[in-house]
């Protein structure tokens, strides 16, 4: 949008002979204007010349020529710039990102600011006024400068704004720029990345000084300058700087109030790769605007992040002043080359690199100043190179540089046109040298671990600095005498590592200085493994960095391996009879295990038989030696478990208790389950005594029924069993029936019981009827297969007639006179009736 300090060359001198009568005849001479006056007429100026560049005619493009040349003696006046518009911004533009630019790999930065807060009265010009700044105490490697500026200036247009390193280095904030808007540098930042976006076409381009659309009296922050800051990088920051500041015309004062640097810097220059080349040799037409086009290059290769980009251009075009040019990096910055730059001057970019050191002097006051874009005195066919782009260069430090570039050209004005023949890019990439010192610590906290246990390894490989160490790998091949290992890991001070893992670690960690990570893996040792665990671990620095002291980058844990067993028997009775009865037979299974943590040496189980049973047999080829049974395991595996089933017969009466003891040469500190004990009640006695009785009346027909009564009870202690009952009938009776299930052989009715628990009894009806006169006798028994120790209440009679009594039983003189007695009674009977 500028066309500063032109050196215009027509094309044919009938252009020039007009110029001179337009000149004279449509725009008053600019002697005796005020500033504001010549700055509304170079506006309106420039309005005219905008309606005339898309008309193709003779007499358009001698106006055209004219109207330039007026416009350029104007801008001469008022110190050589165009006055850049006033109101909304309408497109373009971008906000600075936070902080400086991205580091190179490896390198780390300090930002220190100086102030210099002495004011600076600014006189109405033309006057050079200036201020200087001492810094002191930073690194010697400057990498990003950003400066502040508190100017008070009623018409900031007239200033031209230098800062000075103390190498001598000199770069233009602004020439002649925001014209008649008050006070829009008073808090201004300058920071190369201020306009990190502006893609063209645009009418306006804030974040850019040459292109800021300001207003009166409000803040334009933060800006590109004119001239690009990275022209400083590399230099040592340490010493006098110096804020030129020149206003070049009369009327308008103003003042410096303070102004800051923002030093960033590292402790070392980095080391710088060669420079690679790239170039893009498919041309691409420009059109008579308005247009845009394109051109893409590919860049690939690059290891190390950017340090310095130039670019090369061969573009042709026989109004270069219609072309806004930017260059966009794969990241998507965009960094504005050219906007409206180089009027009426032919192919001036044809050839032209691009470079923000391409003007290291050019102080204050000054009239022309070669090297800027936006200051150059260009003529017509006539290279202009090298050249300080409009934005910075500077903007695509400590970015990736891979991936595709675009050059984007933007005629913004018919009736030129041109071509990009081809363009290139040359990047310096850099990194710092990474000095890191890596250590690794290893400990489980104790100097002995049991096999078949578990060990927990407390591992901490840590960044003494001063780098950063990103990509670093930590290492451990555990043992084979861990069967199994899981882990964790967990990152401080920035450092990363992975969350959790199985097996041997090998790790990639990030570990910024200061940083580090522990790791917890826990062990399993194999239950059968001797001799020392020992495992070691390692913390290896990424490529790119060197360990300033590899000596600490192994730890190693040893312990001595013991063994321990927890052992336990159990003991369980299986196949018991009820009741148990003497000769009866079962087993015991014996179930030993091996709870661990290592395996069993030596193991012997020893059981000793109570006199109640006798040994049968056993499945494990156990040897018995009465009364002991010794069965010899050897080896159990830790968590192992066998068995052996013992038979045994039931040999005398009374409880069995029976112990089992297991034992090993391993030591087993938990000896209360190295035992088992199964307890039965055994054999036991059972009194089974017999009541019978009858529902006969006292006299009784032949035809007539009654009912017999058996009951049989369980006197205890002990369960009976196998009982069987017998009821021996009378031949002048006939069964008839029974509740019990009776079957009668002869004159025998006979049931039987399974079992009759202690205090328990059972009972029999049986019906029958008189089939002959006389006196019935009936006979009960009861037996069992238990042990009854009481055989007297085991039977019963009963005799039914003329009167129904019971029988005891007694020896045969009783049951005779019992014979003669109830003889006689009958006879006494017979008598009465």
């Amino acid at each position: 949008m500028d066309l500063p300090m032109e050196n215009p060359t027509y094309r044919t001198p009938r252009r020039l002979a007009l110029s001179l009568l337009l000149a004279a005849a449509l725009v008053p001479a600019a002697h005796g204007q005020s500033k504001d006056e010549a700055h509304a007429q170079m506006i309106d100026l420039q309005a005219q010349i905008a309606a005339l560049k898309g008309q193709s005619s003779v007499e358009a493009q001698q106006q055209l020529a004219a109207l330039a040349s007026q416009l350029h003696d104007l801008s001469a006046s008022l110190g050589g710039d165009l006055p850049c518009a006033t109101g909304e911004l309408s497109a373009g533009g971008g906000s600075a990102p936070a902080g400086g630019p991205p580091l190179p790999t490896g390198c780390t930065t300090t930002t220190t600011n100086f102030t210099q807060s002495t004011a600076v009265a600014i006189p109405a010009g033309p006057a050079v006024v200036s201020s200087t700044l001492d810094v002191s105490g930073v690194d010697t490697y400057l990498w990003d400068l950003n400066i502040t500026t508190g100017i008070t200036h009623t018409f900031p247009g007239d200033l031209d704004i230098t800062i000075t390193s103390p190498a001598g280095t000199v770069v233009t904030l602004t020439t002649d720029n925001a014209g008649t808007n008050d006070d829009v540098f008073n808090g201004t930042v300058w920071d190369d990345s201020a306009n990190p976006g502006g893609q063209v076409p645009y009418t306006s381009n804030n974040g850019l000084v040459t292109d800021q659309v300001y207003v009166s009296g409000t803040l334009a922050s933060p800006l590109v300058p004119e001239e690009s800051l990275a022209a400083f990088v590399g230099e040592d920051p340490n010493g006098t700087w110096t804020l030129t500041i020149s206003d070049d015309t009369g009327g308008d004062a103003g003042n410096l109030s303070s102004w800051t640097l923002a030093v960033s810097t590292f402790p070392q220059a980095p080391n710088l790769d060669p420079v690679a080349s790239f170039d893009q040799a498919t041309a691409v037409a420009i059109p008579a605007g308005p247009a845009v086009v394109s051109s893409d290059l590919v860049v690939s290769g690059l290891t190390n992040p950017i340090c310095k980009v130039e670019l090369r251009s061969a573009v042709r075009h026989t109004f270069p002043g219609d072309l806004d040019v930017t260059l966009t990096s794969p990241d998507g910055i965009i960094v504005t080359l050219t906007t409206d730059n180089a009027g009426t001057n032919d192919d001036v970019f044809n050839g032209t690199v691009w470079r923000d050191d391409a003007n290291p002097a050019g102080q204050v006051p000054y009239t022309t100043n070669n090297g800027i874009v936006t200051d150059q005195v260009y003529a017509i066919s006539t290279l202009a190179s090298p050249l300080v782009v409009e934005e910075s260069l500077g903007a695509f430090m400590g970015f990736d540089g891979n991936g595709t570039w675009t050059l984007t050209v933007s005629d913004d004005s018919g009736g030129d046109a041109g071509s990009v023949d081809s363009w290139g890019l040359d990047f310096t990439t850099c990194s710092c040298a990474i000095n890191a010192d890596l250590s690794i610590t290893k400990t489980d906290g104790v100097a002995s671990a049991v096999a078949g246990s578990t060990t927990t390894y407390t591992i901490v490989a840590s960044n003494a600095g001063p780098a950063d160490a990103i990509g670093a790998t930590v290492a451990d091949s555990f043992p084979a005498a861990c069967t199994s290992v899981s882990w964790s890991c967990v990152g401080a001070g920035g450092a990363t590592c992975s969350a959790n893992g199985t097996g041997n670690i090998s790790d990639l960690v990030d570990l910024p200085a200061g940083g580090s990570a522990t790791y917890t893996a826990i062990c399993a040792i194999d239950p059968a493994a001797t001799g020392t665990l020992d495992n070691t671990a390692t913390v290896t620095e990424p490529a790119g960095v060197t360990d300033t002291d590899p000596i600490n980058n192994s730890a190693t844990d040893s312990d001595a391996l013991g063994a321990s067993t927890d052992l336990s028997i159990t003991k369980v009775a299986q196949g018991v009879p009820d009741p148990i009865l003497l000769g009866s037979t079962f087993s015991y299974l014996l179930t030993v295990t091996n709870g661990g943590p290592s395996a069993a040496t030596g193991v012997m189980v020893n059981d000793t038989l109570p006199s109640t049973i006798d040994h049968v047999s056993n499945d494990c080829g156990a040897a018995y030696a009465d009364p002991t049974l010794s069965w010899n395991i050897g080896n159990l595996a830790a968590a192992g478990s066998v068995s052996c089933t013992v038979t045994v017969s039931v040999a005398e009466l009374g409880q069995i208790a029976n112990t089992a003891t297991v034992s090993s040469a391993t030591t087993d500190p938990t000896g209360a389950n190295n035992s088992a004990t199964a307890t039965l009640v055994g054999a036991q006695p059972a009194d089974v005594a017999l009541l019978l009785s009858s529902t006969a009346p006292p006299s009784l027909a032949v035809g007539e029924t009654y009912s017999y009564n058996v009951i049989g009870t369980n006197n205890g202690p002990g369960t009976a069993a196998g009982l069987t009952f017998t009821l021996e009938l009378s031949s002048k009776i006939s069964f008839i029936s029974s509740t019990c299930g009776a079957t009668l052989a002869g004159n025998t009715l006979s049931w039987s019981v399974a079992t009759l628990a202690n205090g328990a009894s059972t009972s029999c009806q049986i019906d029958v009827v008189v089939v002959l006169a006389g006196d019935v006798l009936a006979s009960a028994n009861v037996s069992t297969v238990s042990v009854d120790p009481d055989l007297s209440n085991n039977s019963a009679q009963l005799v039914v007639g003329t009167g129904a009594v019971a029988v005891p039983v007694i020896n045969r003189l009783g049951l005779l006179l019992l014979l003669l007695l109830t003889t006689g009674l009958a006879a006494v009977f017979v008598r009465r009736h």
